[in-house]
């Protein structure tokens, strides 16, 4: 061994040998051919001793048994052979932990890498859209451009499509379901109209009617429900963006005086500007009738597309915009709740004929300076985070009922989470996580997650583990099952058992998942596994993440993360210098796992 060590010390002694060589201004090739020569001698001789040493291919293991500890030796033929047998044995440990802990171990599926369109691309969000085929939107930004990248789970995960949409970077993004009477109403009758071209005066009229008075929830004539029964249907929502803007440029028809009646209720839109009946009109159209994925952006809009649409050809239906960046966007009650930089919490709502996008109602909550950062649903209360405290609405008043004190020297929160009876929260630049009841608004315990992150970092070279200790700390969180996942800023993924939680317990043991990421974890989130028939459920979707996973714990579901490279931490010791992981580190990955 300590040959080895000292062959080892040569090799990078070696190697600032020739970086000082290269400095110099005289000729110098001779000196570096000698050290190169020099350099691939000693790495030889390394390898062939680190083949041939003894003690690298051998295991000691101790065994508790009913007549004591017993000393066992393991003897294998090469190094490569022992590591292999270890990781496992060590993978076959942690499966019978978790079976006697009753903590189902999260299964790695794949590695997906998302290549870079743009210099500085970075993931910012995701979420899974709504509906029988569950994709999932995962946001990039480099500060001056928005793009959406779609991941489709089916027949196996892969990106179909990566696209600009804005020109800001998208903060948050947020699913929206279909409103719940959607398929009761009687107006839904008049959203399919036939691809068959219906006689004359029959045309002119409907034309009529949605150019000019698109608000309005129409009733089909008998023609033209007999016309539909006969042949194909589309959605009059499925229309591009380009004809949209056509009808928008438009000017208003006269209506026939046999329609008249039929468009009498909707002339009280005619004194709205052209914009804002072109929002309800697609109003109607989309949110109504189909779940929606609604996009934050730090200038300040959100941009509204149905779930099915292809965003690659497809521009958004909705652009609402605000007078500040939006931080956080969250569904609960039939409401959208919308957190602004600006303190304010502007919240939208809908009826039979869609979203009111023109004049949400507004709380202010916190300040300019002191802005809600974060929005989540803690059993039917709002819990808004506003520097180191959170302040709780009752989102049936719209009151502040009561203010928490997380952080006593004012590091703002940065992520939250809530499972069963408990709120996970970390702060900024901290390493900790703390664990606070729902009602009693009691910090139950702090969980530290240093020595779990260090302990997967054991195979990382000295200068990078050093470098990613120093500055560690939680950069997302996720409640999944029975489980708080928890990403880190060293790439490094952990899990926590939430389940039998208690005032007075300590704290649960933390686990740390072999695969990650190179740099930051940027998102957590999880969708559906497409192997479940779940499409009845779907339709009936809960207010939150956290009915999502009370309702789920008996299917399998995906986990997702998305950060900077992939690094499976058994192994990263090994390919640190190799031109493969060089360029891994620098392209952006989402993994998956089955839970």
């Amino acid at each position: 061994m300590k040959e080895i060590e000292h062959l080892s010390d040569d090799s990078n002694k070696l190697t600032q040998i020739f970086d000082l060589a290269a400095s110099l201004r005289c000729p110098h090739q001779l000196l570096e051919e000698s050290i190169r020569d020099l350099q691939r001698e000693v790495q030889r001789q390394l390898s062939e001793r680190q083949t041939n040493d003894a003690q690298l291919n051998i295991l000691e293991l101790m065994l508790n048994s009913s007549g004591g500890i017993q000393n066992m030796t393991v003897l294998f033929s090469k190094p490569d052979k022992r590591a292999q047998w270890e990781e496992a044995f060590t993978e076959a440990k942690q499966k019978l932990a978790s079976a006697l802990e009753r903590c189902q171990i999260p299964e790695f599926v794949v590695s997906v890498p998302i290549r870079k369109t743009r210099a500085g691309l970075q993931f910012t969000c995701a979420s899974p859209t709504l509906g029988i085929q569950r994709d999932v939107w995962v946001c990039n930004s480099d500060g001056y451009v928005g793009q959406v990248c779609v991941l489709s789970l089916v027949p196996e995960p892969t990106v179909t499509s990566c696209n600009g949409v804005c020109n800001a970077r998208i903060l948050c993004v947020a699913s929206v379901p279909a409103s719940d009477d959607s398929s009761s109403s009687p107006a839904n009758a008049s959203i399919n109209i036939s691809i068959q071209e219906p006689p004359t005066s029959v045309a002119n009229a409907i034309n009529s009617i949605v150019n000019s008075k698109p608000r309005e929830k129409r009733k089909p004539t008998d023609g033209s429900s007999t016309e539909s029964r006969n042949s194909c249907n589309i959605q009059l929502d499925s229309d591009s963006s380009s004809e949209d803007s056509e009808t928008e440029s438009q000017p208003e028809r006269a209506v026939s005086p046999s329609n008249s009646t039929t468009a009498t209720s909707s002339l009280t839109s005619s004194n709205l500007p052209i914009s804002h009946r072109h929002q309800e009109s697609n109003s109607e159209e989309t949110d109504a009738l189909q779940s929606t994925m609604w996009l934050g952006t730090e200038d300040g809009c959100i941009h509204v597309y149905n779930c099915t649409d292809n965003i690659r050809i497809k521009k958004n239906k909705i652009k609402i915009p605000h007078i500040s960046a939006v931080y956080s966007i969250l569904y609960l009650s039939n409401k959208v709740f919308v957190s602004l930089a600006n303190g304010d919490v502007c919240i939208y709502s809908r009826d039979h004929n869609g979203w009111n996008t023109t004049s949400p109602f507004t709380v202010t909550v916190g300040t300019v300076t002191s802005p809600v950062t974060k929005l989540l649903n803690v059993h039917s209360k709002l819990w808004c985070a506003i520097q180191g405290c959170i302040k709780v609405l009752n989102t049936t008043t719209l009151q502040v009922d009561s203010q928490i004190q997380i952080s006593n020297d004012s590091k703002p929160i940065t992520n939250m989470t809530v499972l069963d009876e408990y709120v996970w929260i970390s702060v900024q630049n901290s390493a900790h996580i703390k664990c606070c009841h729902h009602e009693s608004y009691e910090i139950i315990f702090e969980v530290n997650l240093a020595p779990s992150v260090n302990k997967m970092l054991s195979n990382c070279d000295d200068i990078i583990r050093q470098h990613k200790a120093a500055c560690l700390r939680v950069t997302s969180l996720l409640a999944c099952k029975d489980l708080i996942w928890v990403g880190t800023s060293a790439g490094v993924l952990l899990t926590i058992a939430g389940s039998n939680i208690s005032k007075g317990s300590s704290p649960p043991s933390v686990t740390g998942i072999p695969h990650g990421h190179t740099g930051h974890v940027r998102f957590l989130t999880f969708v559906e596994s497409p192997q479940c028939d779940s499409s009845d459920d779907l339709s009936k979707l809960s207010d939150s993440k956290t009915d999502i996973v009370k309702t789920s714990t008996n299917r399998t579901l995906l986990v997702i993360s998305g950060g900077d490279g992939y690094e499976d931490f058994r192994s990263s010791g090994n390919n640190t210098m190799s031109e493969i992981a060089g360029r891994e580190d620098s392209t952006n990955h989402l993994l998956l796992w089955h839970v």
